[in-house]
């Protein structure tokens, strides 16, 4: 029962090296026939005088060894071909960990106590600390009265990037300070991707007691350490209104003076793996977080290990007696021991070799997977034979083409977003935000879509506002050109005219003259015209110029309808800022 259950479980992983097999007949009836061959010489010479000539013939030459040698041989394809009765623990490659930014918006975080503000330095700092986050995935959540993900995780850190300038106190919806909503968005953005360990970056100025509690619920028993970077002093500053209009004032119309407290920071990290750095003039600070995720990750891949199974290759246990064999016919006096494996090494044709070690040891998804650890993904794409690997392997290759061929090909809502971003990256953005609507039909939550969406559709519009306005400028030098041949041809009347005058009526030659000169005065005129048009059109661009840039706009608003659409409008908060 154990034999039969043995062999169901069996398989080659390079099955067509078998196909070796079929021509070993045809060596032993050639070998056998070169072992034999002294018996073409008793055919023509007298076997009294042979035993004489050739020494040993009188013996028996045994084909034993020849056999050793087929078998061997047999044995050693077999071998190449990679059989496999036995299941292996294979660690799964992860490319860096999770890391969830949450950034502080409140009021107090426009504090002037840190120069410029505190917000701009924090900006600052988010920005080194995606320069330094070179591995994994990164995702952005800022807080005020409520939180919002403003990027869910990404591997790309430019895309972050471009919309840290457009982040400020002004484009939340709600005031107030939430921190325990924006722990609560991070768990969720690292739980739903399937993080088993991650790391939360909190960038604040600071907290209440009240908070600390709220937070711990949030992040109990969870594998996400966290790291504060504080951007605040204990002197504190006042937080200056827009427009000049003075500092923030509470209730009894005293200016508010925001004050780092460190005690509920300690008290959070005394009861949850965090740590405490306080913001500094170099990247000391980044390199501390850093490290501080670095040994996270060790931590983690100690303490767990995960794995995938795959096929153990075990033909090398075969080239043992392989060995053996061939030793043995050796020793016998087969002096074509050594014929064998000479014979197998040369049916590989010579662009065989260079693979033949990955190919006898490795599968070409492993060798796909391998390529792709090494940041050839051009390589990779052409090893895979999974197709939703193929895929991925095109994508980060660059070939984004192949990459929506073969993402349209497969089915999912997986699937149909990587498709979006191929289409997306091909600057088909008319497809890509047809993609991202379907994924979004399936999964209306889907935030990685809505934001896709969302920025292409803005994208569009600026392209459109552009053609339009090339379009209108079209315009206007065809009216420009047309005025331009109006006033020429008149020019021609004038001069026919003229002509004709002085032909006709040589006598009023002075009056002609007189007529010339008001002619003649006519064009500083139009001169005058052209430069008071030119005054207007440049009065027009200064005054679109002076017309508030808003960046932040979109992000503003949909922050504010994804707060409408939570129902928390009336919710209030403790502290506005």
């Amino acid at each position: 029962m154990a034999l039969s259950s043995l062999f169901s479980d069996i398989a080659f992983l390079r099955p067509w090296v078998l196909w070796f097999l079929l021509p070993l007949p045809l060596i032993y009836f050639v070998l056998r026939q070169v072992i034999s061959g002294t018996g073409q010489w008793q055919k023509v010479i007298e076997p009294h005088l042979l035993k004489f000539m050739l020494q040993g013939a009188t013996k028996r030459q045994s084909i034993w060894p020849l056999v050793l040698i087929m078998v061997a041989l047999a044995l050693l394809i077999i071998a190449c071909a990679g059989p496999s009765f036995a299941k292996k623990n294979i660690p799964i490659y992860r490319s860096g960990e999770a890391r969830v930014i949450l950034l502080d918006l409140s009021f107090s975080m426009d504090a002037i106590d840190i120069k410029p503000t505190r917000l701009t330095r924090a900006k600052h700092k988010l920005t080194d600390l995606l320069s330094a986050s070179k591995e994994g995935e990164t995702g952005l959540i800022v807080y005020a009265g409520d939180a919002f993900i403003i990027s869910p995780l990404t591997s790309d850190a430019n895309t972050i990037k471009a919309m840290v300038n457009d982040l400020s106190t002004g484009i939340m919806p709600i005031w107030g300070s939430e921190p325990a909503l924006a722990f609560e968005k991070a768990i969720e953005l690292l739980e739903n991707a399937g993080k088993q360990t991650g790391h939360i970056v909190w960038i604040t100025d600071g907290i209440v007691e009240d908070d600390v509690e709220l937070i711990l619920k949030k992040v109990k028993g969870k594998p996400f350490p966290v790291s504060v970077l504080v951007t605040a002093t204990e002197q504190g500053a006042p937080i200056p209104l827009p427009n000049n209009r003075g500092f923030l004032k509470n209730s009894s119309g005293e200016i508010v003076m925001p004050t780092l407290r460190m005690y509920p920071l300690q008290n959070l990290a005394n009861q949850h793996p965090a740590q405490i750095v306080r913001l500094s003039a170099n990247n000391q600070d980044i390199d501390a977080i850093m490290s501080i995720e670095s040994n996270s990750i060790k931590e983690s891949d100690s303490n767990e290990e995960q794995s995938t199974q795959d096929r153990l290759d075990q033909g090398y246990w075969l080239v043992l007696p392989v060995v053996a064999l061939m030793f043995f016919a050796f020793r016998r006096g087969f002096k074509l021991a050594g014929l064998p494996l000479l014979l197998l090494c040369s049916t590989f044709p010579d662009y065989v070799h260079a693979s033949f070690w990955d190919d006898l040891w490795f599968t070409k998804d492993q060798q796909a997977e391998r390529a792709l650890m090494q940041q050839n993904a051009a390589k990779a794409a052409q090893l895979f034979n999974d197709k939703d690997w193929k895929a991925t392997a095109h994508y980060k290759a660059g070939d984004y083409e192949k990459a929506e061929n073969y993402f349209s090909q497969q089915e999912g809502l997986d699937a149909q977003y990587n498709l979006g971003n191929a289409l997306a990256l091909q600057g088909k953005l008319d497809e890509a935000i047809e993609a991202y609507a379907k994924v979004l039909e399936q999964d209306p939550n889907h935030a990685d879509a809505q934001f896709n969406k969302d920025l292409l559709e803005k994208m569009k519009q600026e392209q459109e506002q552009e053609q339009n306005q090339e379009q209108q400028d079209k315009q206007q030098d065809q009216e420009q050109n047309q005025d331009q041949q109006q006033d020429q041809q008149q020019d021609q009347q004038q001069d026919q005219q003229s002509e004709q005058e002085q032909q006709e009526q040589q006598q009023q030659q002075e009056q002609k003259n007189s007529e010339q000169k008001e002619q003649q005065e006519l064009s500083p005129e139009e001169l005058e015209d052209q430069r008071s048009q030119q005054e207007k059109e440049q009065a027009l661009e200064q005054w679109l110029k002076q017309i508030p840039d808003d960046p932040g706009g979109l992000l503003r608003e949909k922050m504010r309808r994804e707060f409408k659409r939570r129902g928390r409008e009336n919710r209030t908060t403790k502290e506005v800022w």
